[in-house]
């Protein structure tokens, strides 16, 4: 049997391919066994829109991570997030909070382990058996913050025969790239599995300033896998995962600005896109306190226009006076065990993850080159100190997560009509987070002042925070008749964080160790029930009505904030943000037809959103609103293997998305002008003088009505096509030749839907070409990525006003090729 791959495929090609009739024998596609509803069915059985890969899936695919996996799953969008963590949007629905406290709406799993906040978005798929995505909230058995869905990586375990494999990659920009397996018999009830990968490559970025690549690889990961056999009825599986990463990973891969000539806003909205200036440091906190201290002094410290600075105009060269640095580690340890009794599975899943994080970034992307008439000296984070005569600015971003988890479920095999699945679940888990920020200007600024030393750094400090969460959870299966199916499901989650903050800048109320403490709980009731229909054995219909939440929690905010003060147009409420919730109802139905050459599967949903969780950026804090919003649309996923040669697919995807009815101040267009009228700035922060509402003044902006705006980083149309070809050559050789096409529809980054927030429509194509051994042992590969070498936008981050309000772009790797051999015993 030849089994289906999923191949992006050229428009006009697979258009072609999927009208052909077939002259020849008819291929198969092969069953998929998947664990989404934590137990073992089949793809086409499982009730939830579900897409599933196995390695040679992915290998097929060139989807090398969770990155590149988006093009192959309906209605999914991801970018790398601004602060070190990924953006990930299935069906209009992720994680538009910013904070500690706020968490994805995707629930990541790593051998059905749930991780908070790891970096399994940036280490690439190796050695694996399966990466399962659920579409849709997810009520009851994942239950925690699944309210977009599940992205699951479920690693090759330990077998009871001696193999393995090995292959090597290389490329341009220097790539490399290593994988191996080594699975080994240790006993007839004792199996060990090994696996690795290394990847490095250039930086896809060139420095003018210092002529160096940036945002290159350096990254390795290790796995043990041991399989324990107790008996016929027990058996446990200890997997232990360590990866590393050192290299200058950008956070960001350009930013754009159009420039403000007064020097009010630094960068100027609504102009449009692209626009490839640099801010007026003039309205920036730089700028803010290097006139603070020429007032001081007498002397001129002079600032940039913005218009003074050089600033490439290509998306792939950028002008830091800083190059970039990225340090992690991760290490994930998953412990199942399951134990078989006459009628009943008792399973156990234990997990454990510890991280850290170092991050640093040239804080406001450009040289400035106005000198000052004396020197400075400022800590560049664990780098040492710099003596300089002009504005230099660095973040640096670290954490040190942990966290530990244990689920336990019980599932009945009886005889009758009724069966059912019982859990509990507990995780806890820590971390603190520093989002520092050094600047030459604050060191200048506290020398001339006084300020004590320790202040001279901005930290947005959040101390011992912690997440304490825990949840009971059910279902009932019932086979009302042999073409009928009930599930009914229900989960309790309680969950508790809590933390103490420090966000202060320039006012220097607190010292360094000043602290405030906070505290979010809540706890709800969630669930789901399903109906099935089996039409024919070949063709089920589905119906599910569910009600997903994620929790709140507080915003990383000073309570000396102007943002809760009433008087300055602040809220009390804004120190906190509420729990979201999902109303869904989703129709489906999964077919097997042409003698079993085609699957089609197909889905349409609607969402009642409620308390959607936002962030902004205002005075180097992230504020979290609540709003509501509508969304609905629909799916369709489509193989077909034709003939034993033939192998095609096609995703398309629609969505529609509204916000409700809600009224926020936009930072980046305070007065709703698009002009720099009635705002005075303070280098750190922007305030308006005219137009605030309930009579304050001055106030951070004048409210804007977001209702009927598209929700952020839902496209509206997305559109997959999969090709590739065999030819079984008389020697034995098979030779595939595959090409892929990806089109995605424009979207908007905020829920103000400007002008700077769209992000065009984009596509990219690749291909590849495969020349595999009679019996399989070894192959070649050759292959390209992007081949129309664009710069494609997938996503942006709208900084705030201390650095003049510009905007961070996320890029698509460029046009990449190389060449892959790998052999198999």
């Amino acid at each position: 049997m030849l089994k289906t791959i999923p191949i992006i495929g050229l428009p006009a090609l697979a258009a072609c391919l999927l009208t052909a009739t077939a002259a020849v024998a008819q291929g198969t596609l092969e069953e998929v066994i998947v664990t989404a509803e934590k137990r073992e069915t089949t793809l086409q059985d499982t009730a939830i829109a579900v897409s599933a890969f196995t390695q040679q899936d992915l290998e097929r695919g060139l989807i090398n991570n969770n990155m590149d996996i988006q093009m192959a799953v309906p209605n999914m969008l991801m970018s790398k997030g601004f602060f070190t963590t990924a953006q990930i949007s299935i069906r209009g629905i992720g994680n538009l909070a910013v904070g500690p406290a706020s968490d994805s709406g995707t629930g990541v799993h790593f051998n059905g382990v749930y991780l908070n906040g790891s970096r399994l978005f940036e280490t690439e798929y190796f050695d694996t058996e399966r990466v399962e995505v659920l579409r849709g909230p997810q009520g009851t058995l994942y239950g925690r913050n699944t309210t977009a869905g599940v992205i699951n990586v479920i690693s090759k375990k330990a077998e009871d025969e001696f193999g393995g494999f090995i292959d090597a990659s290389y490329g341009d920009y220097n790539y490399v790239r290593t994988r191996g397996a080594l699975n080994i018999p240790i006993t007839e009830n004792i199996w060990q599995r090994f696996s690795i990968f290394y990847t490095s490559r250039d930086g896809f970025v060139d420095n003018v300033f210092t002529g160096d690549d940036i945002d290159d690889r350096d990254m390795y990961s290790v796995r043990s896998s041991t399989a324990f056999m107790f008996g016929e009825s027990t058996e446990a599986h200890l997997t232990i995962q360590y990866f590393d990463e050192n290299d200058n990973r950008m956070r960001g891969s350009n930013n754009y600005c159009a420039n403000d000539p007064a020097g009010v806003l630094g960068c100027l909205p609504n102009r449009g896109q692209p626009t490839t200036e640099s801010a007026n440091t003039n309205g920036t906190v730089g700028g803010f306190l290097l006139d603070n201290v020429s007032a001081i002094t007498g002397l001129n410290y002079p600032n940039e226009t913005g218009l003074d600075s050089y600033k490439p105009n290509d998306l792939r060269k950028v002008n830091f006076d800083f190059t970039p640095k990225y340090e992690t580690d991760e290490t994930i340890v998953s412990l199942e065990v399951t134990h078989e009794l006459d009628s009943m599975t008792l399973h156990s899943l234990t997990g454990w993850y510890d991280s850290s994080l170092d991050a640093r970034n040239d804080y406001d992307m450009t040289v400035n080159t106005a000198l000052w008439p004396t020197f400075t000296t400022y800590q560049r984070g664990p780098d040492g100190s710099s003596t300089v005569n002009y504005l230099q600015q660095n973040d640096r971003a670290t954490t040190e997560p942990k966290q530990f988890s244990q689920e336990f479920r019980i599932a009945s095999d009886l005889d009758g009509d009724i069966n059912f699945m019982a859990g509990a679940f507990y995780l806890k888990y820590e971390s603190d987070v520093h989002f520092y920020v050094y600047s030459s200007a604050l060191s200048l600024f506290g020398e001339t002042t006084g300020v004590p030393e320790d202040q001279w750094v901005f930290d947005n400090y959040t101390n011992d925070y912690e997440l304490e969460t825990w949840a009971v959870f059910g279902e009932t299966y019932w086979d009302i008749t042999e073409r009928w199916e009930a599930i009914l499901g229900l989960r309790y989650t309680d969950e508790t964080k809590q933390s103490e903050q420090r966000t202060i800048y320039l006012t220097f109320l607190d010292g360094p160790d000043d602290l405030t403490p906070f505290k979010s709980d809540s706890d709800e009731v969630t669930g789901k029930f399903n109906l099935n229909f089996h039409l024919t054995p070949d063709i089920m219909l589905y119906g599910t009505l569910a009600r997903s939440y994620k929790g709140g929690g507080f915003n990383p905010i000073s309570p000396e904030s102007p943002l809760l003060d009433p008087a300055l147009g602040g809220e009390a409420s804004f120190a906190d943000f509420d729990p979201e919730f999902i109303n869904s109802v989703e129709i489906g139905a999964k077919t097997r037809l042409l003698e079993n050459t085609m699957q089609a599967n197909f889905t349409a949903f609607y969402y009642d959103y409620e308390d959607l969780q936002v962030s902004k950026i205002v005075n180097q804090t992230a504020l979290n609103e609540n709003m509501d919003a509508e969304i609905y649309g629909m799916e369709a996923e489509i193989l077909w293997a034709p003939t034993p040669s033939w192998n095609l697919m096609m995703n398309l995807s629609y969505l529609n998305s509204e916000l409700g009815e809600y009224e926020t101040f936009d930072p980046a267009d305070p007065n709703q002008m698009g002009t720099v009228e009635n705002i005075v700035s303070l280098g750190n922060q922007n305030n308006l003088t005219v137009g605030c509402p309930n009579g304050a003044n001055p106030c951070p902006g004048v409210p804007v009505s977001v209702q009927g705006n598209q929700v952020p980083n839902a496209p509206e149309y997305s559109m997959y096509l999969a090709g590739s070809y065999s030819w079984f050559l008389d020697n034995g050789m098979r030779l595939d030749v595959s090409t892929s096409y990806y089109w995605q529809d424009k979207f908007y980054t905020r829920i103000y839907n400007t002008a700077d927030d769209k992000l065009d429509s984009w596509d990219v194509w690749n291909a590849s070409t495969t020349l595999t051994s009679p019996n399989e042992d070894w192959y070649v590969e050759a292959w390209v990525r992007n081949i129309a070498d664009d710069d494609n936008w997938t996503g942006q981050y709208l900084q705030d006003a201390a650095v003049g309000l510009y905007r961070t772009l996320q890029l698509m790797e460029p046009r990449t090729y190389g060449a892959t051999v790998g052999y198999r015993f």
